[in-house]
């Protein structure tokens, strides 16, 4: 079990002291005075801890929580052309749309990318300066009654200072041993109280930049290009169907491979006389190609060449600036006026993928074609196909902005002595702009690949001008065309490659406006205690535009980039009422017993009316032992993407089976389309268990264990490529509808298929259900021979998960994916992951080892089920990763802080947990990528 988060409830956290308890707001319920009176289970992180481990990132101590997912990180999955430098929370692997994440317990301005992976609308967490915040509440149950949709797995309460006297500055700067994964940053935060303390000023600012990692090829297991190969000799070397391997190679051809030719009439000839399977010299001779002995799809083992994912960056490099700051004035001790709020910026860049050309028609009389390959070609021959990946072209690049400022204002106060009131408007806007360079241009690729002699193009007679054909045609939209010569590597010139590059740039804009009014107070007091209730009311209006270039709106990049422009809205009115009521207090059977209750109706624009609610309650059968339990229903209301979206293309790699024959295509697939029927998402959750926090010989001893089981029905899926082509291979027809069909050129029978494109929108297809026990240890004890403020500290949390249903909703078997570790597929996660750390220290130096344990797994639950999906190794080992962090303060006044880190200290290499479709061979979800990084700062205060 770990933690590097103080992940005991309501503890320290949260003061139970009498005179304290008006003053404390406790995420997990609007009506109960501390975190152990609320039935649903709350973590806590708090600042010590942030701080402790120096992250630039709230999200970096939050995803080593084990009841998170890094689904969306920048050092998860390089990949994510649509946004490199997001930070979500992601509760239970569910996704990060059904994380709710607040400020102040108020909804911030969500992230909205112009995807075109159909990436969830969800707050990114780069938004928040860390040395502003005070402590983040992580409800790990559903809250929905109490804040509405999205709050499915559960909450992300950050909660900012309101009030700071001086001034703290850091700076900080890190590498990693391989002398990449460089990082500096400089961080403020300054405030005062001003007129008798009526008045509070906090500001925080926050830079940081991280120059990310290169390719596989930086790091020695990189080097190993491990992969999962699809074998396509199966029949005659009788393996699996599928190989996890080493020295896996791209097997498009580096220098270009002849496959098949087509006559003047059009049929296809798949043996060209001895030519195909030959590749290119830079001279343009020809010479065989080095294929390796298994492959399948567009990779192989062995041969020639390297992985497809070269020069593509492991971890991004992200820039990010952050500012937040309140004023909050005490107009009487009745009435408070607050403002606070703040404005992000964050960049990341990420080297994209080569060119990566299936299969790419040649006519025969290209002028960059050697005569001596002309003469070998058959007589009938017009035109032939070749594979090629160009690495002798630079790889594309992502540079995605995101600016985020937003603001809220508000009154709170206080009617009579028992109620307490606050109401609060808000706006925010999101504004995003991917920007993509050196990006091929479908068409104009085209154009450049069909090269041919001027003269005798025109007339019949050489002149040795090579020109686009189109060019020669006279066709408009080839203008300013210039040749690419393709065959053998080093030969295309820089005025090709800047013809066939283009530049997008898509922007969104996404605005939120709330309101929102809440009064809490006693209504009327039993023998047990006064019976609680919380009320009030909210209205959100939410906004999305997305404009787009010409050719990314028309989905004309060749890889990623492309977006087509859309706009979209909603609005919801909500009502919610909650109530804590005790029943026993003082008794031979309870220190106490209460119930508490929630309800929320929310009206929404687009879905309709949905109703949440909860009921729980706490046993308290002796001081300091809770034991607790809940039930809700929970929503999520579709985000303005799933509604509205078009979607867009990507072209890559899709396995399919097409009239019982296993297919390998390269294709254009739109599966982040919307879909303005799509409805809302359903959850029910239970959970129960206890927490106690130790008095006398057990003091400073904190400890929980909970038991969840949530079911989500309904679920707003955007099914992968992956996915709904393995729903089709199994036999789901109308997954195969998805699909569209053409002739299969492969083959000489003209009625043989293969699988030309996919569009898929979103769908209530989806359900999920997850079955798991979270467990937490606190200890702290004073240890008098390290000197003054001597103490020796635990902190610990571990998820064990029994089963992690994801079902198709379409009448298949759900596959349960608790135990599995790769990547590939939505909802998979280890059975166990833990987080435990140790600090030992006194008032002058502070030491803690962290180790974070990941349990053994499969790569696919789903492989070795079946005799076509059959693996060599289907096993993923368990892992453990330890960090060291340490301070020491200088000064009479200890105003210097010194601090260090060393992440991953003993240089853990991630194991092969590859993604067949993105060629990532490590899914950076739970594995690091980096390798042993130090980071050392200084702190000083003012």
């Amino acid at each position: 079990m770990t933690t590097a988060a103080n992940a005991q409830d309501g503890n320290p956290a949260v003061d139970t002291d009498e005179t304290a308890t008006d003053e404390i707001v406790v995420t997990a319920s609007r009506t109960a005075q501390n975190g152990l009176q609320a039935a649903t289970p709350t973590q806590i992180v708090s600042a010590e801890v942030i701080e402790k481990q120096a992250v630039t990132t709230v999200m970096e101590v939050l995803n080593q929580n084990p009841a998170f997912k890094a689904t969306r990180s920048p050092g998860a999955n390089a990949t994510n052309t649509s946004s490199p430098a997001q930070a979500t929370a992601d509760l239970r692997a569910l996704g990060g749309q059904r994380t709710l994440v607040l400020v102040n317990q108020s909804r911030v301005v969500p992230f909205a990318p112009a995807s075109n992976l159909g990436v969830p609308t969800t707050t990114d967490l780069n938004l928040f300066p860390t040395m502003m915040i005070d402590r983040v509440d992580v409800v790990t149950g559903g809250a929905s009654a109490l804040y509405g949709s999205d709050a499915v797995s559960g909450v992300v309460n950050i909660i900012m200072k309101k009030e700071y006297e001086g001034i703290n500055i850091t700076a900080q700067s890190g590498i990693s041993q391989q002398g990449d994964y460089r990082t500096q940053r400089v961080g403020f935060i300054g405030g005062t109280n001003f007129n008798n303390d009526s008045g509070k000023f906090v500001l925080s600012l926050d830079y940081s930049k991280n120059d990310g990692v290169s390719d596989i090829y930086t790091r020695d297991w990189g080097r190993e290009e491990w992969m999962i190969v699809s074998n396509g000799q199966r029949a005659t070397n009788g393996l699996t169907a599928f190989i996890l391997a080493p020295n896996v190679h791209n097997n498009l051809g580096q220098a270009g491979v002849i496959l098949s030719g087509r006559t003047t009439t059009g049929s296809t000839v798949n043996n060209l006389a001895g030519l195909t399977g030959m590749s290119f010299n830079p001279d343009g001779s020809l010479r065989p190609f080095d294929k390796g002995a298994i492959f399948g799809g567009s990779t192989m083992i062995g041969g020639e060449g390297a992985s497809i994912i070269k020069r593509t960056d492991l971890v991004p490099a992200v820039e990010r600036f952050t500012a937040y700051g309140s004023l909050y004035y005490d107009f009487s001790d009745t009435l408070t006026g607050y403002i606070e709020g703040g404005f992000s910026k964050s960049i990341g860049t990420l080297d994209g993928v080569p060119i990566r050309l299936s299969r790419q028609t040649i006519q025969v009389d290209n002028a960059f074609l050697p005569d001596d390959v002309k003469a070998l070609l058959p007589a009938n021959i017009a035109s032939f196909d070749i594979s090629r990946i160009a690495y002798d072209i630079p790889n594309n690049i992502y540079r995605i902005t995101n600016e985020t400022p937003h603001v809220v204002a508000g009154l709170e106060g206080k009617l009579g002595d028992v109620w307490k009131w606050d109401a609060h408007m808000s706006y925010g806007v999101n504004n995003y702009a991917s920007e993509t360079t050196r990006n091929p241009v479908r068409a104009n690729l085209n154009f450049a690949i069909d090269a041919v002699d001027q003269g005798l193009y025109l007339n019949g007679v050489a002149n040795g001008n090579i020109v686009c054909r189109a060019v020669a045609d006279g066709d408009p939209a080839a203008a300013g065309c210039v040749p690419l010569n393709l065959f053998g590597e080093g030969n295309s010139t820089a005025a090709s490659n800047e013809y066939i590059w283009g530049e997008g740039l898509a922007k969104v804009k996404y605005d939120q406006v709330t309101a929102a009014f809440n009064l809490v107070g006693e209504l009327f007091s039993t023998g047990a205690g006064p019976v609680s209730v919380a009320f009030g009311g909210e209205y959100r209006k939410e906004t999305q535009e997305l404009t787009a270039d010409a050719v990314a709106s028309a989905n004309g990049f060749l890889t990623a980039g492309n977006a087509v422009p859309y706009s979209g809205s909603f609005n919801v009115k909500e009502a919610y009422i909650e109530t804590t009521v005790p029943l026993l207090t003082d008794t031979p059977f309870a220190e106490s017993l209460s119930l508490n209750g929630a309800a929320r109706y929310a009206d929404y624009s687009s879905s309709g009316g949905l109703t949440a609610w909860k009921l729980g309650g706490v046993w308290e059968p002796t001081n300091g032992l809770n034991i607790r339990v809940a039930r809700s229903r929970d929503i999520r209301a579709p985000a303005i993407n799933e509604l509205a979206s078009p979607g867009s293309n990507v072209t890559n790699n899709v396995t399919l089976v097409v009239d019982g024959v296993t297919k390998n295509a390269v294709i254009p697939q739109n599966t982040s389309a919307g879909n303005p029927n799509a409805g809302a998402e359903f959850a029910d959750t239970f959970t129960a268990g206890f927490a106690y926090q130790g008095s006398g010989a057990l003091h400073g001893l904190g400890l929980s264990v909970d038991y969840y089981h949530i079911k989500i029905k309904d679920a707003i899926t955007n099914l992968s490529s992956v996915n709904i082509a393995s729903l089709c291979s199994s036999g789901e027809q109308s997954f195969c509808d998805l699909f569209s069909y053409g002739p299969d050129t492969n083959t000489a029978d003209p009625n043989d298929r293969i699988h030309t494109g996919l569009v898929s929108g979103s769908l209530n297809v989806g359900a999920f259900e997850q079955e798991g026990i979270d467990m937490t240890l606190n200890y702290g004890s004073d240890v008098n021979f390290l000197g003054d403020g001597g103490r020796y500290s635990i902190a610990a949390s571990g998820t064990y998960i029994f089963h992690a249903y994801v079902d198709s909703g379409t009448g298949a078997a759900p596959i349960d994916r608790a135990g599995e570790n790769g990547w590939a597929n939505l909802g998979a996660i280890p059975t166990f992951r833990g987080n435990l750390s140790q600090t030992l220290g006194n008032n002058e130096w502070q030491v803690t080892l962290q180790t974070i344990f990941i349990s053994k797994g499969k790569q696919d639950v789903v492989y070795n089920t079946l005799p076509t999906n059959t693996i060599n190794d289907n096993t993923v080992p368990a892992v453990t990763y330890f960090n060291l962090f340490g301070k020491f303060f200088v000064g009479e006044e200890k105003d210097f802080e010194f601090f260090g880190a060393i992440n991953n200290l003993f240089d853990k290499d991630p194991p092969p947990t590859p993604y067949i479709i993105l060629n990532g061979p490590v899914n950076g979800q739970y594995y690091d990528k980096v390798g042993r990084n130090f980071m050392v700062g200084v702190r000083k205060r003012f």
